[in-house]
């Protein structure tokens, strides 16, 4: 009978302090939330066509949690310094595709269901085909 009691006192116990161990999420406002965060980055850098008549400029974002990068892009011609090209276009690179163009490469992640059971053919897929070509008017 006493090493009965001895077992509910223990088990009882050890059921308080496993609850305390527990931690508790607190409901607020909308004011309490911390906001996302991004990492915004200028490349600095101006990346000339190869006759050297325009430029490119382009500022990145990264998002928390998201791997894709968010560019701000802007083409402009280097005498003038008139904007020929801005816009925004969330992927992994853009460059210059030729002297009026440029090469847009999105993030491609894994799709959820392969095409093929065979994991070599989702390897050696082409993703460059989803490449976007952006043409430049002068």
């Amino acid at each position: 009978m006493f090493l009965r009691k001895i077992v509910i006192i223990f088990f009882l116990i050890l059921t308080v302090f496993s609850f305390g161990q527990c931690k508790t999420v607190e409901k607020g406002n909308e004011n309490n939330k911390k906001p996302v965060s991004s990492m915004i980055q200028d490349s600095g850098a101006l990346k000339l066509n190869k006759d050297k008549t325009m430029g490119l400029s382009i500022k990145k974002a990264m998002k928390q949690g998201d791997p894709a990068i968010y560019f701000e892009y802007t083409v402009y011609k280097i005498e003038t310094k008139e904007t020929v090209k801005r816009g925004t276009f969330r992927g992994t690179a853009i460059d210059w595709n030729d002297n009026t163009s440029l090469k847009l490469i999105p993030y491609v992640g894994m799709e959820q269901k392969p095409i093929s059971e065979n994991p070599e053919d989702v390897l050696t897929s082409n993703t460059h085909s989803q490449i976007t070509i952006i043409k430049l008017n002068n």
